[in-house]
């Protein structure tokens, strides 16, 4: 069925201080939603956390506009901006038009959809926002979709860091590690070591990327890419996994905040 490009409902409480809400309509699929926002002097440090929730469960997170960006970013997506962002569902990277469309949100088994977007108590005094979004009419239910959540990890020293505690169950796609100086990665998933490269190496590879080329963002993370040929069977399935860490070397100590892409359903754990 033809794709349509409609107006969503206006956002709700679009205040500094406050969290924009916007509530979608049920019933259609949702490939992405853009957001359009004016004000005097708006930058990206206006918007705060965005968070996307189905039937009141978060399901993807993000710490503010600029992690937004740098993911689209890195998954060589349309310019983001203060004025026009976007959250991508339909996933143009993955090898054909089957994979590229099923991770789109279907809400025919769904009660709610809404996203949340906190406003700096410094933004705008005349902020405005609105929303359109690109939907199949069809209705589908929720099924298989990409959850992004974030796990923030501080070392008190510098190199390797190890990392146990991150969910087992779902398939990982990727995993940002947003802190400027993470060197080298090694994952391990039941003590076999599946990734051993250094952050140049992992670049390399993300550059050749196929049918969609990555754009690294080398000035504030280090990304782990399991589906560098667009294939969704090459993500990492730890449902029946005992054992899943990452270990990175960091250059200097400080914090660094672990993002996951993995592939899961509404009741899953990842």
């Amino acid at each position: 069925m033809a794709r349509k490009i409609v107006k969503l409902p206006s956002l709700s409480r679009v205040t500094p201080g406050s969290k924009a809400t916007l509530e979608l309509p049920i019933g259609p699929t949702y490939e992405n939603i853009l957001f359009t926002a004016s004000g005097t002097g708006l930058t990206t440090a206006a918007f705060k956390r965005i968070d996307v929730l189905l039937d009141g469960k978060v399901v993807q997170t993000y710490k503010n506009l600029d992690r937004l960006i740098a993911i689209n970013s890195y998954y060589n997506r349309s310019t983001d901006s203060a004025s026009q962002f976007m959250l991508h569902f339909f996933r143009g990277e993955l090898m054909d038009v089957v994979y590229r469309r099923a991770p789109g949100i279907g809400t025919s088994d769904v009660q709610t959809f809404h996203i949340e977007i906190e406003l700096d108590s410094a933004a705008p005094s005349d902020i405005a926002m609105e929303a359109h979004a690109t939907v199949d009419p069809e209705p589908q239910p929720l099924g298989v979709f990409f959850k992004v959540r974030e796990y923030p990890h501080s070392a008190a020293v510098a190199g390797q860091v190890e990392i146990d505690k991150l969910p087992r169950g779902a398939f990982y796609g990727a995993i940002h590690l947003f802190k400027s100086d993470v060197s080298a990665v090694e994952v391990e998933l039941d003590q076999v070591k599946v990734i051993d490269a250094t952050k140049s190496v992992l670049e390399r590879m993300q550059k050749s990327a196929t049918p969609v080329a990555r754009v690294p963002q080398t000035a504030s993370a280090t990304h782990i890419d399991m589906m560098l040929e667009g294939d969704v069977a090459q993500a990492f399935k730890t449902d029946s996994v005992r054992d899943f860490r990452v270990k990175m070397t960091l250059d200097t100590a400080g914090a660094t905040d672990i993002v996951t892409e993995t592939l899961d359903t509404l009741q899953g754990v990842g």
